[in-house]
């Protein structure tokens, strides 16, 4: 594959050109119109989660739901809330996401999403000199017309590796496991903790106790495969005729195209997005370490970290997560959680946490806050 992507750097007005977008209604196309016991299934697999909550009716119908419910970020496989409109030729990472929850996407549920652009600022990083983070709101209806979630997403814009100040992290190659290391992964896989419907109750949350987490890994490329049948970038992920439709139309129809990304995005003679399977893209064209995750991939394990802690019965009312540094094929993430506060307003129990992601190295790739509704034993 030839690496012919613009190398284009952050022009000097890229602020006010995002700016100038903002209050853009986003026209958005959704990947799954609805839940479904497979689209549920799906999603779960690929971020690791084999909760019977999620994968099979005779558990669901007996536990508090009464029907097969979905992931709180399952939402990501309805539509990936990318918002990073303008800026041609300048790259977009995901930097992180505010999610609200209302009640859980039901089996049989129907989706209309809304969408909206609605913030830009600049900043700095450690790795590039100057970037954007721009931000859209995204609403998740059923067939009801009830909000189900909400999120604020936010995206990175950084000139690729060659342009002005281009992001450029030094190339890693994938981790070397001894016996022992894979063995450990295995047991902790294999020994998971899940709560299930045995009740968490309010007043048995001790402040400063550990969640016990999770281990997803090593990352493999088979791995990316099965996230993408549950949740895919619509506008980024095209094949066979639906590919050229969408290069032919950014030329000569970008009306037709949905406008979450700049039309130059369709137009590259091979996506972007490929960084997430090809090492050679991912180095040379986006100046990543190695072909990486996907950044709602790794909320949707850290949201993990929380169901598996409160068991079915509870909520996740909020989720919070900054993605911190990529995770490329051979790491394995380690999610992990600590409640920092409980409280109780209007009778609800409500428990706060901090939660965030490891590689084996150590290194935090991702952190945020967690804020999970608990049944009070007391009326």
């Amino acid at each position: 594959m030839s690496t012919t992507l613009s190398q284009a750097a952050l022009p000097e007005n890229a602020l006010e050109q995002a700016k100038a977008l903002l209050g853009m209604p986003i026209r958005v196309e959704l990947w799954n119109n609805e839940a479904t016991r497979d689209t549920i299934r799906h999603y779960a697999w690929g971020i690791g989660d084999d909760n019977p909550l999620y994968t099979d009716p005779a558990y669901a119908e007996t536990a508090h739901w009464g029907t097969l419910i979905a992931p709180p970020t399952f939402f990501f496989g309805v539509f990936d809330a990318v918002v990073a409109p303008g800026l041609p030729d300048v790259h977009w990472f995901y930097s992180g996401a505010d999610w609200f929850f209302g009640e859980p996407a039901r089996r049989g549920d129907e989706f209309t999403v809304t969408a909206e652009y609605v913030g830009a600022a600049e900043v700095g990083g450690s790795r590039v000199g100057r970037m954007l983070v721009q931000t859209g709101e995204v609403g998740y209806f059923n067939q009801k017309n009830e909000l189900l979630a909400r999120v604020l997403s936010h995206c990175f814009r950084v000139p690729r590796p060659g342009a002005e100040g281009g992001l450029r992290y030094e190339p890693r190659e994938a981790h070397r496991y001894t016996q022992q290391e894979f063995d450990e992964i295995e047991h902790a896989v294999m020994t998971e903790y899940r709560r299930g419907a045995a009740p968490l109750h309010w007043e048995d949350v001790q402040v400063g106790e550990a969640m016990p987490g999770t281990v997803r890994g090593p990352l493999t490329l088979l791995d990316m495969t099965c996230y993408y049948a549950g949740a895919v970038g619509t506008s980024g992920y095209k094949s066979t005729k639906l590919k050229t439709q969408y290069r032919v139309w950014a030329r000569t129809a970008p009306e037709r195209l949905p406008n979450n990304y700049d039309p130059s995005y369709y137009a590259a003679p091979y996506s972007p997005s490929i960084g997430h399977q090809d090492a050679k893209v991912a180095v040379s064209d986006l100046g990543m370490p190695g072909p990486y995750d996907n950044g709602p991939q790794r909320i949707g394990m850290v949201a993990t970290c929380v169901t598996n802690w409160m068991g079915d019965a509870a909520l996740l009312r909020e989720l919070s997560v900054r993605l911190k540094k990529p995770v490329i094929f051979g790491d394995t993430t380690f999610t992990k959680g600590r409640v920092t506060g409980k409280r109780m307003d209007g009778g609800v129990g409500l428990v706060e946490a901090e939660v965030w992601a490891e590689n084996q190295l150590g290194d935090v790739t991702a952190s945020g806050r967690a804020l999970v509704e608990l049944r009070a034993r007391r009326p």
